[in-house]
């Protein structure tokens, strides 16, 4: 005779639609949890701080909502064995509330957010340049974090141990640089759950250069799988020559499958900036480091005049998130002094001609 034991929850591996989820759950008269709400729950259990647990709970909150809309269209009134079930709200008592609730975490992040904001700001104008390690889930973020900068960072080896940002300096330099572990990506996931993590993603785009770290002891479909995702999230509003392609845990491969495996970045990925590293070991981290420092190294001093026009504060906008602005002077015309990365020289040279103003450059090396 068969054992047999009550089941508490139904875990699927796939994201249900609101009526499959009203479906499952009136039928079978168990909780049915989704890949989407399995994500969430496991977000939810590792939230460290209140701006990370903050933006968790507005990707739930916004996960529940067109599953209420089908329970207020298709049942009555009253508990059932999910996602509500024991509540003290009524279906539609309890809809009314999470889109107070999701409001009011709205103007919580979008504080924060202009405090991370500020934060960035400063550190710009006290000469720091900002790198994120950015990439899959589980690739290994924070322990290159821990070597590159010399300093603690939590790591633990499973998903999503990082919800919230951390930020420390290049150890080894004298440079002003800055490095910050973010979040890591996933496979599909829904635009309202990237948004709510909106304030950790900024990071990653305001970045001068971003670590694109990648797990190469998976196999090569995984990893073009892995890759492919982050290359969604991150094109086209970073430009490639923003991004070092950093190969982690090598230790796990053999000479041979190192050799494969670069050679097959390097059709893929088209830039010089690929790097085989180890945090484990340290392997290739010192490399990693030289080029780093040789990208911060090569600052290009600039001096800028231009109308005042609408497209020079836009330009000006640009220029305090992606560069160093040593003075600024409005009169007849705004003038500016600062560096920027020779990646940006072109592109500041072209807004400025547009603009119809002028620039003279002074190379730093």
């Amino acid at each position: 005779m068969l054992n047999t034991r009550k089941v508490d929850a139904l875990i699927i591996n796939g994201d249900l639609k609101p009526t499959h989820h009203y479906i499952l759950e009136n039928g079978l008269k168990v909780e049915c949890v989704d890949r989407i709400r399995l994500t969430l729950e496991i977000f939810m259990s590792r939230a460290n701080n209140k701006e990370s647990r903050l933006q968790v709970e507005r990707a739930r909150l916004k996960y529940e909502i067109p599953l209420l809309r089908e329970w207020i269209h298709s049942a009555k009134m009253g508990e059932h064995p999910g996602f509500l079930g024991g509540g003290e709200y009524a279906v539609d008592v309890y809809y009314d509330f999470i889109k107070k609730r999701i409001r009011k975490i709205d103007e919580e992040l979008q504080r924060d957010g202009e405090a991370n904001n500020q934060k960035r700001l400063q550190r710009k104008r006290r000469g720091f340049n900002l790198i994120s390690l950015a990439g899959y889930t589980n690739a290994g973020k924070s322990s290159l974090m821990s070597v590159l900068t010399g300093e603690k960072v939590f790591v633990e080896d499973r998903m999503f141990s990082t919800l919230s940002t951390t930020t420390k300096r290049l150890d080894g330099t004298s440079l002003p640089i800055l490095l910050t572990d973010t979040i890591g990506f996933l496979h599909n996931l829904p635009p309202f759950v990237i948004e709510a993590f909106k304030n950790t993603v900024t990071e990653i785009f305001n970045a001068d250069l971003i670590l694109l770290i990648v797990d190469s002891s998976d196999d090569c479909m995984e990893v073009e799988r892995k890759l492919s995702t982050s290359e969604k999230i991150l094109f086209p509003d970073v430009e490639a020559e923003r991004i070092f392609l950093v190969l982690n845990k090598t230790d796990r491969l053999d000479p041979m499958g190192r050799k494969e495996l670069l050679e097959n970045m390097r059709k893929r990925w088209q830039t010089p900036h690929i790097y085989l590293v180890s945090a484990l070991t340290g392997e290739g981290v010192d490399v990693l480091i030289d080029s780093i420092m040789a990208r911060f190294s090569r600052r290009v001093q600039f001096e800028l005049i231009l109308p005042q026009t609408g497209g020079t504060e836009s330009l000006l906008t640009w220029l305090r998130k992606k560069t160093s602005i040593s003075r600024l002077e409005y009169a007849n015309d705004v003038r500016v002094v600062g560096a920027c990365d020779e990646v940006d020289v072109k592109r500041i040279q072209k807004a400025v001609t547009d603009l119809k103003g002028k620039m003279t450059l002074d190379d730093a090396t």
